[in-house]
This record gives structure tokens, C-alpha cells and sequence, in this order.
């Protein structure tokens, strides 16, 4: 049984490397983390580590985490520790290392080389210790030219302080009297099979310019090889050198030969071919003009003090690397880790996926809110919020934010909210219920959002069922009813100028008054329950879907990927305007712009029915919306004097023309212009709307989700197929059962209802109740839910969606709800945008083309209309059939008389 010291565990090489360590047999791993005490360092290795669920879930069990800091003497360990590591380990793996480009030269020293000699210290008191393995790296060889053997000396001079710093180390681990083995990796990639990477350094900064067209010149020559690893090959050779005893010793080369490794101009032109045909965009060739002397500005530069990150300093500290002229002999290596047969073509795709899908950012233990909070305080990539109410528009800077937050944050802590509490919020769009929502998250407690025109008894079912400890009000039509809520929850008001019935309702200024001493808060790990979110009820009652911050940092990062390339890279601007108790927007929506590195402006709607007035206004670079949104606009489109010239002629090159202009028009009225992609959601959308936009030359992109999971399916750019919801998102799994009911795997499905069962969701997977099919490129269409049948008297059995949609397809009707349960026969209620004249030869129209059952007898037009705080319409303005019928059940029954 081996005993493993790990250093640098937290690290990219050091995670693939226990990783493996967990496959042999009877091995315990002392992983040296720096934190401020045991249980930070336990939270530490279990958030760093979250990705990987057999790594993460080792923690505590075949993985045990020291506190502890090798850059310092007895590394940072109490007497009692270091006698436990004296007495019981028997290999050492120092993996951990500085290697930012951008750090000084005391940095470098201070945990490269005095770590390193603090660490052979340590060691050479461990009394079983029958192996140190120094992770190194090749390029302490130098500036030396031509092959470079493993057992030569070390280089004299380096192309920088992190390669001289390394090599000092080294010089020390060969000096002891231990029995070391060496392992010199060159540039470290992804993984080959999944692409998987922490850091996005070294040729990823490359790749990244290339793909984004912001590489003119590359000063080096196009044969230039690149001396690229895999991690999973490093991993696997540094386990196979720690367990064999011919290892000892010696000195590895974790390189590339160089025929395997990729050549500058090849590397570069299959970049250009993959961006092309996966990220739909042309990328402008680099002119290779070698300019050997950018290698020692790049030295010269990296030897500055108080260095500025920028593109130049970037460029200029990575130039070493592609002008080493090293060839490195792979001796030792063949001999214990067998000859290198790897093939970049073979897993370059990989890299390439990964790192786009993760925007080139690194990857991080943070929660969504840690994340947000630490993008906000770029001044690279700022953030800016805006409020948009009827006095004007508001800008709040990502830093100001951020203020506001903590102070929130502290206010949670000294009013004695903490980890796990249930904390309701309701309130209209804006920066200050975001502000409230983010300090609720940083404190680890779990947000509550309900919608703000929900009546009072249901806020009050909802406060109950969550055990909402407090319910912050930020919205005067539930403020001015708060005497009819009944709950145990306190209640504080953040909305400017609302006044209360009740008594003892707290204010926003007395709420803040109250501030905690700065102390530590609970730990926060990727399992605990982040958000709890109630579904709108449209079968039942409403139910608690909970979701775990790794879900929130998954769904933040995954909708980044259905924005084009070239949106994401560049200035995004988003409207809020949707409820923020929704799960699309407040989830989804509202932390995908936290992991883009972009200029980012994000605008709060505080009037949903400002949505057209507010639109040009933003001209946002992403709009999602729910189907009516795009309903009202194609009427708006075709009741226009050039809608109907264009809509009414018959295709040919004139229509094609008018097309052109009527959408250039179109789009800039509604300020829609400056959108990259049109999508729609959240509820079911009508094919023949789809084609009657794409007639127009506008692509409206349909996406499918629940509740109980955000987002499934979306049709993508360049593979929008009607009337599909497109394919499944990363890492989900769709299938049907033999009833055709679509079952989803993946990150985003919910783990269970808040306090209670569930029949629907077991082990991750979810049964949608959603019927459909997929095709043989596997877009998904549907086709109705197993609830959305109605049963007539006579046992026929009736779509609802089938011929709800076809009603709406009939220009002037709004909204439709088909009546028939036990019924003789079918009959349906409607409410128009305006009047129809032939509505009777309409649907008369549409019964030629149903079956005898399923066509409509009678019909009533509703002239009021359908409301959300009557409980006829959810949050996402979908109809809450059972409330309705019974809403209007005198004019039904007139229709069976």
C-alpha cells in the first residue's frame, strides 16, 4: 500500500494526476491545499474538483486534504501533522508550481525554488519514502539549440524567470540524496477525449486570436513545430514513471517527438477550416513572418517589474516558446512509457470544442455568484447594468454592483439569515432584485422567486411550502395586499416608496441598517440547493424544482454556446424583461453573461408592457422570448401597407425583393436589428408562424425546456430545422419510451421537489410527459403532452394542441382553449386582437380538415381577457386550462344547451 503527499492537486496536472491515483488499488492521498484552515481546504479540493464527480466524491475518503503551504518552512503543518507524513509517506508527487507569465520574479522563486527545497526538506525526514517525483518542465533546458537529451545538463540561460526558477529547482531535487525520478512535460493541452482543461494558456491564446480573426502575423516560420502534450498522456506517464522501480532516478521528457507534433501552418489551417465549418465564421490568414528577435523582447519584457496585462505582453511572453529550436530526446521515457504514437488530427477537435463551448475562460471552483462577482470587478471586460423605468434609463457600474451586493450581503448575515435558508423575493425586473438575489446566493442560502402578480393566496401556499425564513417584497401590487398573506416568513420591503398595510414590515433602510462584522460564512459546495423554483401549475398544484450550484454554473455556462461566436466576442447587450422567477430568464438568461469575456450592458425592464418602447432603445445582440412576443409582431408586420404589398404577391424576384427591405425595416423598428439570433421558448410556438418569418428572411431559433430542467433542446445556427425544438444540449441524453413520451438525462434535470416525491424524476432522469420523436439527425419535434388530450362523451380521444394551434393560426385570434372533456362534442373560447369579419367560414375551414369528433360545434369570443392574477395565465403567459374553464363556465355550458 503506497501513501501519496500530492502538491499542486488543485492544479490542472496535479488533478489528471490523482485522478489516476484513485484507479490503483489500496493507495491514500494527502493532498497539500492552502487555505486558511481544515475545512476550507476539504471545501477547496471538493469545489476545484467538482467536474470530476470520482475525484470530487474521494474527498474525505480515499483523498484527505492538509492545510498547508510548502512555499513555507515544516510546510505551514503543525508538529503532529508533519510527524504523520514523517511516519507514513512513502511517494511524493510535487506537482504544484507557479507558472503565471505575468507574476515577478520573488513570486516565481518564492514557489518554484524555496518551495521546492522546502519540499525535499519534508521529504527527507519521511521515513518509508521510496520515491520524490519533481514535476519540472522541458523548457529548463534553455536557450539551447538542437537535441536536447534527458540526462545533459541544465540550460544557463532561459527565456524567462518561470523556466530559470524551474530549472534552480530542479538543480536542487538532483543534489538531494532521495530517490527522485524527473518529469519535464512540454506544453500541456486538454485532454484527447474530452478536450477537458483548466487553464486556457500557452497555444490556447493562440488559438483563441486565430479564431477570432485578430491574428494578422505570426512571427514564426510555418514549419515551426509546436511541442504540444495531451494531459492525459503527461497524467498516465508521470503514474507509470511514480510506480516503476527502473524510474529512479532518472529524467523523463513528457514531449512530442517532433514528427508527431502539429507544424505552425498546418496547425493554423486546420484552425481556420474547423472555425468555419462549427463556428460559421471566416477567419483572416495569418502571414507567417519569422522575427527571431521577438524571442529576447520577450525575455527583456519578462523581466520587467509591475507588468500590464495586455495583448502585447501576452504575445511577447509566450514567443520563447516557438522559436526554442529544441529537439527532445524521449530515451528514458520510451523506455518505461513505451514509444509516443499520438496524433494531433486525432484529438485537436476535442481542444477545440471544449475550449470554444468555455469561451477560452478559466475553469474555476466558483458558484455562479462568485463567478458574477468576480467578473464585475473586471476593467478589461466591464459589466454594466441598466434600469429602465418611466423616468429614464439608470446605469449602474459592475463595481458599484458589487458594493451594493456586499452590503446586502452583510445585512442577510446580521439579520441571521444563513446557510440554507429559504429566502422568498418577489418584485419587477431590475439591477436591485438582481443585487438582492446574488447576496442571497453568496451567503449560501436559497433563493425563492415568485412572480409579482401572483395573488395573495398563492403567495401565501408558496411561502408555506418553501418555509421561507424571510420574503423580500420589491413590488407595490403585492406590498399594498399584504395584509391578506398569511405566513411565519418576515417581511422587508426594497421597493422605493411602497407602503405596506401591515405593521410590521421591515424597510429597506432598517433591513441594511443592521450590518454583520466581517467573519467567515459557511462553506458553499457544488451540491447544496441554490434556487428553489415553483412551476406555474398548470396541472396541478405548483411545485418547488430545486437546483444545486454546480446545475446554476452549468446552465450559466451552456446557453453561452447557442450565441453565435462572433456575438459572444464582441459588445453583448441584453433586455430582462421576462419574470425573473422564471426559470429561463433567471437562471439561464441571467448568469450566461458571466462567463463571456466580453463587454457586457444588461438591461432591466421594470414595465413588462414597455417591452416595444424599450426594445430600440437597447437594441440587444440576444433576445429570447416566449411565442406571443413574435405572434404580435407578424401582426404588426402584415397589417402594414408594405406587409400586405409583400404578403399578397406571389413569389418571384419582386417579392424576394420587398423581403429585403420589408425585414431591414421590420427588425430596425422593433430594434431587433442588432440581434444575432431570435429565440423562442417557454411555451409551444406555431409551425406556420416559423415559416412565415423565414418567408421574410428572419430566422426565429425554437428551443424546448421545463421547469424541472431549463433548457433541453434548441435549434442552433446553420441547423434550424422547422418545426423541430432542435437537438439536445451538451452532455444531455434524449430518448422516448414506447409511448413516445420523451425521458432526459443530463445536468440541467432537477434533483426533486422541495419536500416531496416524485414519480417523474428518479436518479436524474426526467419523464417530460412531453410526447414526440426524433429524427435520424436527432431534431426532436413534439407533439403534445400526455395531459393534453380531452375525452369526449362518446370516448373519442382529442389533441388539444393539435387544434388550439390551428384556431391560432387564424389571423386576429390571440388565444384559444378547447373545451370537450365528456362532452358531446367539441367546442372552443377565443379572444381576437381585433375583429373578423369571416371567422365563421374560418373555421368552418379548419373543421373540412378534421375528423368528425374533433371538429368545433360552437364557439364563444371572450372579451375579457385572460389574467394572470386571476390565475387563468401563468408567469410565462401560459394558459391554466382548468382555471379558465371554470373562469368562464357560464358561457360553456350555453354551449351545450
Amino acid at each position: 500500500m503506497d501513501t501519496v503527499l500530492l502538491t499542486g492537486g488543485t492544479g490542472f496536472l496535479g488533478t489528471e494526476i490523482a485522478l489516476r491515483l484513485l484507479d490503483i488499488p489500496n493507495i491514500k492521498i494527502y493532498a497539500l491545499v492552502r487555505a486558511e484552515n481544515e475545512e476550507a481546504a476539504f471545501h477547496r479540493l471538493k469545489t476545484e474538483w467538482q467536474l470530476l464527480k470520482k475525484l470530487s466524491a474521494a474527498v474525505g475518503i480515499n483523498v484527505f486534504p492538509i492545510c498547508g503551504d510548502f512555499t513555507k518552512k515544516s510546510l505551514g503543518l503543525n508538529k503532529n501533522t508533519l510527524q504523520k507524513l514523517y511516519g507514513s509517506i512513502s511517494l511524493v508527487i510535487h506537482a504544484g508550481a507557479e507558472i503565471g507569465f505575468q507574476k515577478s520574479e520573488e513570486e516565481f522563486i518564492k514557489t518554484n525554488y524555496i518551495g521546492t527545497k522546502n519540499m525535499l526538506t519534508a521529504a527527507a525526514n519521511m521515513k518509508k519514502l521510496r520515491r520524490f517525483i519533481h514535476i519540472s518542465t522541458a523548457y529548463v533546458s534553455g536557450l539551447k539549440k538542437g537535441v536536447i537529451t534527458e540526462d545533459e545538463p541544465l540550460g544557463n540561460t532561459f527565456s524567462g524567470m518561470y523556466e530559470k526558477s524551474k530549472a534552480k529547482a530542479e538543480m536542487l531535487v538532483r543534489k538531494s540524496s532521495l530517490p527522485f525520478s524527473v518529469c519535464r512535460p512540454g506544453m500541456i493541452v486538454g485532454d484527447s477525449r474530452s478536450g477537458r482543461i483548466k487553464n486556457f494558456n500557452t497555444v490556447y491564446y493562440i488559438l483563441k486570436l486565430i479564431l477570432l480573426g485578430k491574428m494578422p502575423v505570426l512571427p514564426m516560420k510555418p514549419q515551426t513545430p509546436l511541442n504540444i502534450i495531451p494531459v492525459d498522456y503527461a497524467a498516465d506517464s508521470v503514474i507509470k514513471i511514480s510506480f516503476s522501480k527502473n524510474a529512479c532516478g532518472k529524467t523523463f521528457h513528457l514531449t512530442c517527438p517532433s514528427e508527431y507534433a502539429p507544424k505552425a501552418k498546418e496547425l493554423v489551417e486546420y484552425v481556420e477550416r474547423w472555425g468555419k465549418e462549427n463556428l460559421h465564421t471566416d477567419i483572416r490568414k495569418p502571414l507567417f513572418l519569422s522575427v527571431p528577435a521577438l524571442k529576447y523582447a520577450g525575455i527583456l519584457y519578462g523581466k520587467k517589474q509591475n507588468r500590464k496585462k495586455s495583448f502585447l505582453s501576452n504575445l511577447l511572453m509566450l514567443m520563447p516558446y516557438f522559436f526554442g529550436g529544441q529537439i527532445y530526446g524521449r530515451k528514458n521515457t520510451d523506455s518505461i512509457c513505451g514509444k509516443y504514437t499520438g496524433d494531433w488530427h486525432e484529438y485537436i477537435d476535442k481542444l477545440l470544442e471544449f475550449a470554444c463551448r468555455k469561451n477560452f475562460m478559466r475553469q474555476t471552483g466558483r458558484t455562479v455568484f462568485e463567478q458574477a462577482a468576480e467578473r464585475r470587478e473586471s476593467s478589461r471586460y466591464p459589466i454594466n447594468y441598466y434600469n429602465i423605468t418611466k423616468s429614464g434609463i439608470k446605469k449602474i457600474s459592475g463595481k458599484d454592483f458589487n458594493r451594493h451586493t456586499e452590503k446586502i450581503k452583510a445585512a442577510l448575515l446580521a439579520n441571521g439569515i444563513k446557510k440554507g435558508d429559504r429566502i422568498a423575493i418577489t418584485g419587477v425586473n431590475s439591477a436591485e432584485y438582481m443585487m438582492l438575489e446574488q447576496a442571497v446566493g453568496l451567503v449560501g442560502a436559497v433563493s425563492v422567486p415568485i412572480y409579482y402578480t401572483a395573488p395573495p393566496e398563492e403567495i401565501s401556499v408558496l411561502l408555506k411550502k418553501s418555509e421561507a425564513k424571510y420574503f423580500f417584497v420589491g413590488d407595490g401590487r403585492i406590498s399594498e395586499q399584504a395584509d391578506k398573506i398569511k405566513t411565519a416568513a418576515k417581511l422587508v420591503s426594497f421597493s422605493e416608496g411602497a407602503k405596506f398595510p401591515k405593521p410590521n414590515v421591515m424597510t429597506w433602510y432598517e433591513f441594511l441598517k443592521k450590518q454583520a462584522k466581517p467573519h467567515q460564512t459557511s462553506y458553499i459546495y457544488p451540491d447544496d440547493i441554490a434556487t428553489i423554483r415553483y412551476t406555474s401549475g398548470t396541472t396541478g398544484d405548483p411545485k418547488g424544482v430545486m437546483f444545486d450550484h454546480s446545475q446554476l454554473v452549468w446552465m450559466g455556462e451552456v446557453l453561452t454556446n447557442f450565441i453565435s461566436w462572433k456575438e459572444r466576442n464582441k459588445e453583448v447587450r441584453y433586455l430582462s424583461f421576462l419574470p425573473l422567477s422564471h426559470v429561463v430568464e433567471g437562471i439561464l438568461a441571467a448568469y450566461a453573461p458571466y462567463y463571456m469575456l466580453s463587454d457586457t450592458k444588461i438591461y432591466y425592464l421594470n414595465d413588462f408592457a414597455a417591452l416595444t418602447e424599450a426594445l430600440p432603445k437597447v437594441r440587444p445582440t440576444v433576445f429570447f422570448s416566449v411565442p406571443r412576443f413574435y405572434e404580435k409582431l407578424w401582426e404588426q408586420i402584415i397589417s402594414t401597407k408594405a406587409g400586405k404589398m409583400w404578403y399578397t404577391r406571389k413569389d418571384g424576384i419582386y417579392k424576394s425583393f420587398l423581403a429585403i427591405l420589408l425585414k431591414k425595416a421590420v427588425l430596425r423598428k422593433a430594434g431587433l436589428d442588432k440581434c444575432g439570433q431570435l429565440i423562442a421558448g417557454s411555451a409551444q410556438i406555431s409551425e406556420t408562424l416559423l415559416l412565415n418569418f423565414r418567408s421574410l428572411g428572419i430566422e426565429i431559433y425554437n428551443a424546448y425546456g421545463q421547469t424541472e430542467a431549463p433548457l433541453i433542446t434548441i435549434n442552433r445556427l446553420g441547423d434550424n430545422v422547422i418545426p423541430t425544438v432542435g437537438t439536445p444540449l451538451p452532455d444531455t441524453e434524449v430518448c422516448f419510451e414506447k409511448d413516445n413520451e420523451l425521458i432526459v438525462k443530463g445536468p440541467q434535470v432537477t434533483k426533486g421537489y422541495y419536500g416531496l416525491e416524485s414519480e417523474n424524476i428518479q436518479n436524474g432522469i426526467l419523464k417530460t410527459g412531453d410526447l414526440g420523436f426524433a429524427d435520424s439527425r436527432g431534431h426532436i419535434t413534439l407533439c403534445g403532452r400526455k395531459k393534453e388530450i380531452i375525452v369526449t362523451a362518446y370516448g373519442k380521444n382529442i389533441s388539444i394542441p393539435k387544434i388550439e394551434e390551428r384556431l391560432k393560426n387564424i389571423n386576429g385570434i390571440a388565444q384559444a382553449v378547447l373545451i370537450g372533456e365528456n362532452r358531446p362534442y367539441c367546442t372552443a373560447l377565443l379572444w381576437l386582437d381585433n375583429d373578423i369579419a369571416d371567422l365563421d367560414r374560418q373555421i368552418e375551414k379548419i373543421n373540412s380538415g378534421l375528423s368528425h369528433p374533433e371538429q368545433i360545434r360552437k364557439y364563444r369570443i371572450i372579451s375579457r381577457p385572460l389574467s394572470i392574477s386571476k390565475g387563468e395565465l401563468t408567469p410565462n403567459l401560459k394558459v391554466k386550462r382548468g382555471n379558465v374553464i371554470q373562469s368562464f363556465i357560464d358561457e360553456i355550458e350555453e354551449m351545450y344547451h
